[in-house]
């Protein structure tokens, strides 16, 4: 099991976090995205992950992942932050 980041975007947060976590699953509705940032990151993270998905219908089995993260959740909890 691993963790996934459901509305990745162009955020480097999974990659920030592969320093830690080696099992990451990128998830985003935007097949440029996934493509863009898949192609970004493949040499650096071999082990993450890129798929082009709708959150509302994951196609992973149920207690696939230790952790799911919803980026954008996270982007406006913390958007009085100056540094995260």
């Amino acid at each position: 099991m691993g963790c996934s980041c459901i509305s990745c975007g162009n955020s480097s947060m999974s990659s920030d976090m592969y320093a830690g976590y080696l099992s990451i699953t990128n998830i985003d509705y935007s097949s440029v995205c996934i493509d863009t940032m898949s192609a970004r990151h493949l040499s650096k993270c071999p082990r993450m992950t890129w798929h082009q998905m709708d959150a509302r219908k994951l196609s992973f089995p149920d207690a696939s992942y230790d952790v799911v993260l919803e980026k954008g959740t996270l982007d406006a909890m913390l958007v009085e932050e100056k540094d995260p």
